[in-house]
């Protein structure tokens, strides 16, 4: 901008210039032109008179052309004088011989005078001597002639150019100094403004600690004005550092939540995601930077519309969804907020295990309702029919009876498995430990299991090491653990075959394994055998008087005792459930 300037400043002075010299000139012009008319009109006045006196002869007239040349020539040394007759034929002449001249009527001056004017003045090109004049033509007062004077222009023409000449050179100093004091004032004013426009720079690439310099030398305005932008600066760098300080809190918080957090924009993109919502949702892509589809993230379009009316309602919505994830489902308790009307805070409150735990819960009471359902209503049955019919026979009365005293225990032994499972569940240490051999219990089990063995002819085997394994745990649940497996076992075991319990010390863990090679257990079934009321065989297991707890109460032993329960199966070949407990 300032060369600009510079160069139009130029431009105007060197306009300037020309007009001056222009004006000079013509002024200079003017006044030359006008005492150059008095003179020329001198010396035709004096030539007239003389030529008055001596008549118009031709050896009379040059001497009376000599005589004024005499007089006025010093004035001028270019002055030329004609003198003709009123035809235009010229009669004698200063500079030539009448020889090397024409007729001069056409010429303008002569002419004028032909045709009647006392005076007349003309300035033009002279093609006899190649040079520009001044004519000045009169009549003789009393003779027949035409008397012209003329001057050459060749002083005009050297003023023209000294006036050229000088203008060129005192304006080119003129401009000089101009350019010289105009980039002297300015210099200060350019290292001003370069080194605000650098401290600029370095502001908006964040360098919120740099200020304007300020030049004492500088303009007064300039300098104001660097002082009030480093005050608004030191305010803006203050309250940007309040901000960060605050951005950094606020990232921390919301990135420590231990719940999933995403910013949905009205394009139902995902512009933020807190860390745990990149974890759980396995995405590393960084939405501040680009922002996703927020559908691929849940899989569920019903989301998509929530937030579309959050955003344009402004009201908080709260709902319950089921997601796929990676791992698995996982069940969401889903807070949907606005942030204005383009953007909503989308809160994950993950509640999986409460809502397996509300739905084993009503698994539990329909299995259980339909477990005690069953004997009771082939209980009541029987007393109906025992009731009713006077005409039984004894056998078939005890018959009946038998088989209510058969339901009878199975209600018994399924209370007795809920009550247990239940006391399980609510303990978080087991309680009445006490320190006892658990190779011993391991024999006490097999004694007490090898009549029913028997009768399927199965061989009990207990594992030859070690011979002692001292533990502390309650005796009674270990017990349970071990009855449960070992009748498992024998119940779901084929006719003739055999089972294995070792046992094993690791550190302070004790594993145990149960092994049979029975008919084993297929793929679908080992992932759910510990689920309550979950039966392999559903119409052999109760035939045998299975509850379906059993195996459930196992496990939850496992996990009083920091342990697990897990299976390993091949279906025909057999089964291994092994637990690990910490006793």
């Amino acid at each position: 901008m300032k060369k600009q300037y510079l160069l139009l400043g130029n431009a105007l002075f060197l306009i300037l210039c020309v007009l001056v010299c222009g004006f000079n000139f013509l002024q200079l012009k003017s006044d030359y032109l006008l005492k150059t008319k008095d003179y020329l009109a001198s010396v035709t006045d004096y030539l007239d008179s003389e030529l008055e006196r001596s008549g118009l002869s031709e050896t009379a007239i040059n001497q009376v052309i000599d005589k004024t040349l005499t007089v006025f020539q010093d004035f001028d040394s270019s002055l030329r004088i004609t003198v003709m007759n009123d035809n235009g034929n010229v009669l004698a002449d200063s500079d030539f011989s009448l020889a090397d001249l024409n007729n001069h009527r056409a010429r303008e001056e002569v002419y004028g005078i032909i045709s009647g004017d006392n005076v007349y003045i003309s300035t033009r090109y002279s093609a006899t001597e190649n040079v520009d004049r001044i004519y000045y033509s009169v009549g003789a007062k009393n003779q027949p002639a035409i008397i012209r004077a003329a001057v050459s222009l060749n002083y005009l023409n050297t003023a023209k150019w000294n006036i050229v000449k000088h203008g060129v050179i005192i304006g080119l100093l003129i401009l000089a100094f101009f350019n010289f004091i105009v980039l002297k004032s300015t210099k200060k004013l350019d290292e001003h403004v370069a080194n605000n426009l650098q401290a600029l720079a370095k502001i908006k690439s964040g360098e919120l600690a740099t200020r304007m310099h300020r030049d004492r030398y500088s303009y007064p305005e300039l300098i104001e004005m660097s002082e009030k932008f480093n005050q608004t600066m030191e305010v803006l760098e203050t309250n940007f550092t309040v901000l960060e300080s605050e951005k950094t809190s606020l990232d921390a918080m919301v990135n420590s939540l231990m719940e999933p957090l995403v910013v949905v924009n009205k394009e139902l993109q995902v512009v933020f995601a807190n860390q745990y919502a990149k974890t759980l949702f396995k995405r590393d892509i960084d939405p501040k930077v680009t922002p996703y589809p927020f559908v691929l993230l849940t899989h569920e379009n019903e989301l998509d519309g929530i937030c579309e009316k959050v955003m344009s309602s402004g009201e908080t919505i709260r709902k319950e969804f089921v997601l796929m994830l990676t791992g698995g489902y996982r069940a969401f308790q889903v807070t949907i907020s606005p942030v204005g009307s383009e953007h909503a805070v989308v809160l994950f409150n993950d509640f999986s295990l409460e809502y397996e735990a509300r739905k084993l819960r009503s698994d539990f009471v329909a299995n259980v309702t339909h477990e005690l359902k069953t004997p009771l209503t082939s209980i009541r049955g029987f007393v109906e029919t025992l009731r009713g019919r006077k005409d039984l026979e004894p056998d078939q009365t005890n018959n009946f009876l038998e088989i209510i005293d058969i339901e009878a225990a199975r209600l018994e032994r399924l209370i007795n498995d809920i009550l247990n499972l239940s006391d399980i569940e609510r303990l978080k240490i087991d309680s009445g430990l006490e320190n006892f051999d658990l190779v011993e219990l391991v024999d006490e089990c097999l004694v007490q299991l090898d009549e029913q063995a028997s009768e399927k002819r199965i061989n009990l085997i207990p594992g030859d090491e070690p011979v002692f394994l001292p533990v502390q745990a309650n005796r009674d649940r270990i017990k349970q653990v071990l009855l449960n497996l070992l009748e498992n076992a024998i119940k779901y075991h084929k006719e003739q075959g055999s089972v294995w319990i070792d046992l094993e010390r690791e550190a302070e863990y004790v594993t145990i394994k149960v092994k049979d090679d029975g008919f084993g257990i297929d793929e679908q079934s080992v992932r759910r055998v510990f689920e309550r009321f979950y039966r392999v065989d559903k119409s052999r297991s109760r035939s045998l008087g299975g509850t379906g707890l059993g195996l459930s109460i196992v496990k939850h032993i496992a996990l009083l005792y920091d342990g697990e329960a897990t299976v390993q199966s091949t279906p025909n070949l057999g089964t291994t459930f092994t637990v690990r407990l910490k006793i």
